[in-house]
């Protein structure tokens, strides 16, 4: 707790109300020389004055202290709002990328189809004959697992 931050934020609140330090001080039953002392930073007020200064600046106690202004509920909730959908946007585009690498997987599975089925035309040979076949067998696991991407990033709640 700083006397200095307390004092700014007594004289910032006690502005905005309109009042001088002495019709604060009159509120609170004080003189004014204690109401600039607190706001030049040179001392706290009582504790026993905390209650009847936070009312009469309608502020709160943690406010006072801390010598700022708290979120209000509304402003926590609009802050949980954006949160939420900052984390739903994440979650989206988390999604779409799922599901479009599952297309890209499928689409590698195609084109690897192709080349095999290409090699196979090739003059025959066991070497070429083995790597067509193998070839095609990757491509049936890369389409198999593009889909199953695909579907998964699909199938999942929104």
């Amino acid at each position: 707790m700083d006397a200095r931050i307390t004092g700014r934020y007594i004289a910032l609140k006690r502005r905005e109300l309109g009042i001088t330090q002495e019709e604060l001080a009159e509120q609170l039953g004080i003189t004014g020389k204690a109401v600039s002392k607190w706001e030049n930073g040179r001392c706290l007020p009582d504790g026993a004055i905390m209650q009847p200064l936070c009312e009469s600046l309608g502020v709160s106690f943690n406010e006072l202290m801390s010598g700022k202004d708290i979120e209000t509920d509304r402003e926590r909730s609009t802050a949980e709002t954006v949160m939420k959908q900052a984390l739903d946007t994440i979650g989206q585009l988390q999604r779409e990328k799922r599901t479009l690498i599952g297309i890209l997987v499928i689409m590698l599975g195609i084109t690897t189809l192709t080349i095999g089925q290409s090699l196979a035309k090739l003059p025959a040979s066991e070497v070429m004959d083995f790597l067509a076949g193998f070839l095609v067998g990757l491509s049936i696991v890369e389409v198999l697992i593009g889909i199953f991407f695909t579907i998964r990033s699909l199938a999942e709640p929104h």
